[in-house]
């Protein structure tokens, strides 16, 4: 027995594992919004196939029922393989083709407009950019990994708003047709049995203007401390799925994974080691 004996597992390496293990919070979030869709993709899957469109504008393989069913499969079993991966380079070069295949689905004519690969899609790149520096010293990437998963969330939020800033909206009465009238969803059916039929339409529009409100100040969230931009982005995105459908889960789960790594404590595992970077 000697004084050199090398320690069990070198700080470059425990650097290394604990960043993984924060990428890999990501890519789950992402393998379960994706799974979460499933089932409506099945259901509308099979009504493309009894009703097909033909819209010109898209190419006729961003047309095909064929490989919107295969980029989804690849999508969705890249992220599993990537979730149990513990190769540098298979990390890299998978989130890279999980951002392609993503992509793909967000300039597909049967998927182009589901906001679920759009928020897959900045998680991936997400993943993508941070798997490149799974060597960085975890107290020094950690708040920049923070602020740009910030950064991707705000953007999603500030699309949102921007896209409900119509009279229609602000005066509530999308809300009104699709939720409040007859939805059953335990928010709207509580609601509408409190509610008379002018009072029903009022909170439609308090609720659309409260939305619209909210979703403009998450888009400020990069510019929080990093605890706190977390907490509400997790508070406001679960709020929009248990109180308007649970379908929803399949939208806000990947930037929920995101919103996560802002409440990480990075462990000093270099602390004797200032030159690993």
């Amino acid at each position: 027995m000697n004084d050199v004996a090398l320690p069990p597992i070198s700080p470059a390496l425990a650097i290394e594992k604990n960043n993984r293990s924060l990428l890999k919070v990501v890519m789950a979030a992402i393998l379960v919004s994706l799974l979460w869709k499933l089932t409506f993709l099945i259901q509308l899957d099979r009504i493309q196939q009894a009703m097909p469109l033909q819209d010109p504008f898209f190419p006729a393989v961003f047309r095909s029922q064929t490989v919107a069913r295969t980029t989804y499969l690849i999508a969705t079993s890249l992220s599993a393989l990537l979730l149990f991966s513990k190769s540098r380079s298979i990390l890299t070069i998978g989130s890279m083709l999980l951002v392609v295949a993503l992509f793909s689905l967000n300039i597909h004519q049967a998927s182009f407009n589901d906001v679920t690969f759009l928020c897959c899609g900045w998680s991936a790149a997400w993943c993508w950019w941070f798997s490149t520096r799974l060597d960085e010293p975890t107290e020094s990437l950690h708040p920049r990994a923070a602020w740009l998963a910030h950064a991707i969330v705000s953007l999603v939020f500030i699309g949102g708003a921007v896209g409900k800033l119509t009279p229609e909206y602000w005066s509530g009465q999308v809300l009104y047709e699709v939720y409040f009238i007859d939805r059953d969803f335990w928010f709207y059916n509580i609601i509408r049995s409190y509610s008379t039929a002018d009072g029903l339409r009022n909170a439609a529009t308090m609720h659309s203007r409260m939305v619209i409100a909210t979703e403009l100040a998450c888009g400020f969230l990069w510019l929080l401390p990093m605890r706190i931009a977390s907490l509400v982005a997790l508070i406001v995105l679960l709020g929009i799925a248990m109180t308007n459908n649970f379908l929803l889960f399949s939208v806000i789960t990947s930037l929920m994974g995101l919103s996560i790594i802002g409440l990480h404590q990075p462990k000093n595992i270099a602390h004797q080691h200032h030159d690993l970077a």
